[in-house]
């Protein structure tokens, strides 16, 4: 007798960078508890997926875990899903990191669970075309995606109660459709109702298939659930159900299914990901729009069948939408790029020669997990630790991959003048169109420090990375409008307190982790960065500076800078320069930055000419913006030599009179960052402070310390005014 056949595929991870009290607190609230009720249930078969970063929490902290999948394993109760191991966003990698990375985490589950993964999790289910040539390249033979995918192809509920075969360039993969009705019943809805829904797939006629496909930690770590799914017994109750109807259902699990059903067919399915994600991505404007269109359809019984073909968006709309993951993306490309090089190079450390992953390689694919690179429901590119992440590890894999480089140059014989310098240490300019965005950058990379400059944007630094902390210390985030912001404001509006009770899914959930959300929601006319040149009107403030209500008296910050660079003699030098406009007044400004080789800081000189046949009046204030992760915490804070704060800590604001000098100091990381001036200034700092939203509800984040000096300039016609800053870090 036929019966339903049922997958239950659990996914489950944590970012790289993430705070260790969190991955346990989800290990006792879910993983643990998940596994102990599975084993109590003998007759259910589960398909599990963890990352690699979680396999490594398990060994560093629960390895009798580990000891307890491996048990699964050998029962044959449990597919162990493989993927890419930290967890990437596959389509974006190069093929080479995508087909390492998922033989990565396969060669581990072979390792350490004893068992041979013939299928994956595709992170965040984003697919594209392109994809089974590699994923096949790397020994996988099967994949699950939403029926969304599928949907937006043209088939219907009908169609997709099996899986199907999708090639490219002949290489063959199967793709199973993971069910959004069962991801939304489950575990929100009584267990019952999704016991009916499986039923109602029952058929005399052969065995069909449903798949419920999702995060791990919707059982008891998303809000409420712990509650619902393990002390109020939904989990067990499910699993007892499913055992008690065992005369019809049948749990199964990929490639168990795999050898016993032929396919449905051959598919070709489109550029897609999960619903949500699709609008995640849209712009914010666009998402607006997406949302109404949707909600017409939703409530129009009519239109019904128009769904699946309102897609959205697709993942590759954040690196436009949001410039600090585009960036943070073109910089792991870039990085990728020399790693690539320098297992090439004589003595690159390839994976060929010891049979191990090198550090170099394994660092470049901790920057690639996809979490800090996009943002929805979860906080992702909002959190400074998980970007900081990333760029720990890009700079890491970049210092070693420079380091082989320059070994093989100096073995190539460049002669004794590179080993001088290497002793003395080294420096390097390159430029390019690092971001692809149509204009070059200029990069400055010495033995301690990488300085991104971009001239066409305001010849901002965008980047200022120091190496012995492998730290980017201007790993900030603009404040942004977002879509969700309204809800903020509707909620002050409405102040229901009819909310429904007990667990929702993280899509329905409206809440706020502080009072007073409204009047933080800020937003900037520019992107952050530092060097950004500011000429101030009269009466602007630093309470109106930071609420972008004011007047910029010049067309500087986002301008585009005319740019020179050079080295000699261990000295690097970029010429930034740009005449434009001051209150109506011609204003020509240049700015002078100099790296030394060794040295562990570099100066800015500013030079301001009026062009014009008048006198020009103005404030005059280079923008800084500096990311020490913690806003309010005791050990770190500001430090004015001369002057008393009444607060100190990273996310005060003030204004201070007659500074010679200020340092960013950071304890925790042993860190102090400078700037150094040569003429006494006013001083504003404030804190800049997203609102975002994440499973839990709206939260206000620190993302960086904006630091700015000003001057007060009078010049006559042809005359000029000169700076200089020294940013000192120790």
């Amino acid at each position: 007798m036929p019966k339903v056949q049922f997958i239950f595929a659990i996914h489950n991870h944590q970012p790289v960078g993430n705070f260790d009290f969190v991955a346990e607190e989800a290990y006792q609230k879910s993983y643990l508890p998940f596994v102990k009720l599975l084993e109590k249930h003998s007759k259910i078969k589960i398909t599990l997926h963890y990352t690699g970063i979680l396999y490594h929490f398990f060994e560093r902290h629960h390895p009798d875990f580990i000891d307890m999948l491996k048990k699964l394993v050998a029962e044959g109760r449990a597919e162990i899903l493989s993927g890419g191991f930290y967890e990437p966003i596959l389509a974006v990698l190069p093929d080479d990191d995508k087909i390492g990375q998922i033989k990565m985490l396969t060669n581990y589950v072979r390792a350490v669970l004893g068992y041979d993964a013939g299928g994956m999790w595709l992170a965040e289910r984003v697919w594209e075309p392109h994809l089974p040539r590699p994923i096949a390249a790397a020994g996988i033979n099967h994949v699950v995606v939403d029926d969304f995918h599928f949907k937006m192809a043209g088939l219907r509920d009908d169609d997709l109660d099996g899986y199907y075969l999708t090639e490219e360039q002949d290489s063959v993969l199967r793709i199973f459709p993971g069910s959004e009705r069962l991801r939304y019943l489950i575990p929100f809805r009584p267990p019952e109702e999704t016991i009916e829904l499986l039923a109602s797939l029952r058929s005399t006629e052969r065995n069909r298939l449903a798949v419920m496909a999702d995060d791990g930690e919707k059982f008891g770590i998303w809000p409420e659930t712990y509650h619902s799914v393990y002390e109020e017994g939904w989990l067990d109750r499910f699993f007892t159900l499913i055992e008690q109807s065992g005369d019809w259902l049948e749990t199964t699990t990929f490639s168990e299914y795999l050898k016993k059903e032929p396919p449905r067919g051959r598919i070709y399915l489109p550029t897609a990901s999960y619903m949500e994600m699709g609008e995640w991505s849209l712009p914010t404007r666009a998402m607006k729009e997406y949302d109404e269109a949707l909600a017409k359809v939703k409530n129009s019984p009519e239109f019904g069948g128009l769904r699946p073909f309102i897609k959205g968006g697709f993942w590759r709309n954040f690196l436009a939408k949001y410039s600090e993951s585009n960036h943070m993306y073109k910089r792991m490309m870039m990085v990728s790029r020399k790693v690539r090089e320098a297992l090439g190079a004589p003595d690159g450390p390839g994976a060929g020669k010891t049979g191990l992953l090198s550090p170099m390689v394994d660092h470049l694919y901790q920057s690639q997990c996809n979490d800090s690179y996009w943002h929805g429901v979860f906080g992702g590119l909002y959190l400074p630790h998980l970007r900081s992440a990333v760029y720990e590890h890009l700079i890491q894999a970049e210092e070693l991959a420079d380091k082989t480089l320059r070994t093989g140059k100096a073995k190539g014989g460049r002669g004794k003048g590179e080993d001088r310098e290497n002793k003395a240490g080294w420096l390097e300019v390159e430029t390019g169109d690092f971001d692809c965005d149509g204009s070059e950058e200029v990069m400055l990379n010495s033995e301690l420090l990488n300085i991104f400059i971009d001239p066409a944007e305001g010849g901002r630094i965008s980047e200022l990375d120091w190496k012995p902390r492998s730290f980017n210390l201007t790993n900030t985030l603009t404040r942004r409008r977002e879509v969700y912001h309204e809800k903020i404001l509707q909620m002050v509006r409405d102040r229901a307190s009819d909310a429904p009770g007990g667990a929702q899914t993280i899509h329905e959930r409206v809440a706020v982790k502080e009072e007073g959300l409204q009047f933080h929601l800020l937003y900037d006319w520019y992107v952050r960065g530092s060097l950004l040149d500011h000429f101030l009107g009269s009466g602007v403030d630093l309470a109106s500076f930071m609420r972008s209500e004011y007047y910029e008296a010049g067309d500087f910050v986002l301008g585009s800078y005319g740019v020179k660079s050079d080295r000699t003699n261990g000295r690097a030098v970029v010429v930034l320069e740009r005449s434009g406009s001051v209150a109506g007044l011609g204003v020509k400004l240049q700015k002078e930055l100099s790296l030394r080789s060794a040295a562990s800081g570099f100066t800015v000189k500013y030079m301001i000419t009026n062009l014009s046949a008048e006198e020009l009046n103005t404030s005059f204030g280079p923008e800084f913006n500096f990311s020490l992760l913690a806003g309010d915490a005791h050990d770190r804070y500001y430090d004015i030599p001369g002057h008393v704060l009444d607060r100190r800590n990273l996310a005060s604001i003030g204004e201070t009179n007659n500074v010679n000098q200020v340092g960013l100091v950071d304890e925790w990381l042993k860190l102090r960052l400078s700037l150094v001036f040569s003429q006494p200034a006013v001083l504003w700092r404030a804190p800049v402070e997203t609102v975002s939203q994440s499973e839990a509800g709206f939260e206000r984040v620190y993302q960086s310390s904006m630091v700015m000096p000003i001057w007060r300039i009078s010049l006559g016609p042809g005359s000029s005014w000169g700076i200089e800053i020294a940013v000192k870090i120790e």
